[in-house]
């Protein structure tokens, strides 16, 4: 009876997680409403209640269940054999696009960070998402590029960091605006351009790659 119990009420966490998800990336996350979200999960407020104490915690649980492409980057490398290339780098990036891009749940996930959730820096949850997939992309970026772009002492190239930078602005930047947008913005288009806007900050004649 126990173990039935639980396994309704698992039940029950995931279907009110996937009518969040859904009213979230929809509506927004100001405007969705615990009515909302029990009458697309097919359920009572009461439901809800009993599983979350408010709103804001429903939310971090859909974040938290919700796990992005970004976060399964490499933060290191322990040879230069091991890193990628530049273009491996970049395809990698890719990659995490066309998951986007496919994907719904990684999609509507992307949307309520982006676009469905207002004052991003009153909500800690959604700022802390955010920035802990920043920070991933950007010591991805780093690690590849220390082993890959040297100056003739050895020594990692001084841009690195402003190149990574760079890229995470040009990543964030298009799919915000891919978002809004899908006609207009083809994410598969983005890779070449981080390829060549890292290869503007760091190839030259006195570097090795």
């Amino acid at each position: 009876m126990a173990r039935k119990c639980k396994e309704e009420a698992d039940k029950t966490h995931g279907l009110l997680l996937d009518a969040a998800e859904q009213v979230f990336s929809e509506r927004g996350y100001a405007h969705a409403t615990f009515h909302d979200i029990a009458e697309r999960a097919g359920l009572t407020r009461g439901a809800i209640y009993w599983h979350f104490s408010d709103k804001y915690q429903l939310l971090e649980a859909v974040l938290d269940r919700g796990q992005l492409p970004w976060d399964r980057l490499p933060d290191h490398f322990t040879s230069r054999s091991q890193a990628p290339s530049l273009a491996e780098l970049s395809e990698a990036i890719g990659d995490a696009l066309h998951e986007i891009v496919n994907d719904p749940r990684q999609h509507r996930i992307t949307l309520i960070l982006l676009h469905r959730t207002e004052l991003v820096t009153d909500n800690h949850q959604v700022y802390c998402r955010l920035t802990t997939i920043l920070h991933r992309i950007k010591s991805y970026l780093v690690a590849a590029l220390t082993w890959r772009y040297q100056d003739t002492n050895g020594s990692p190239h001084r841009n690195i960091q402003a190149a990574a930078t760079a890229v995470n602005a040009l990543l964030t930047g298009m799919v915000y605006e891919w978002l809004l947008n899908q006609a207009e913005i083809d994410l598969m288009q983005v890779p070449q351009t981080v390829q060549r806007l890292i290869s503007s900050f760091l190839e030259n004649d006195s570097l090795t790659a």
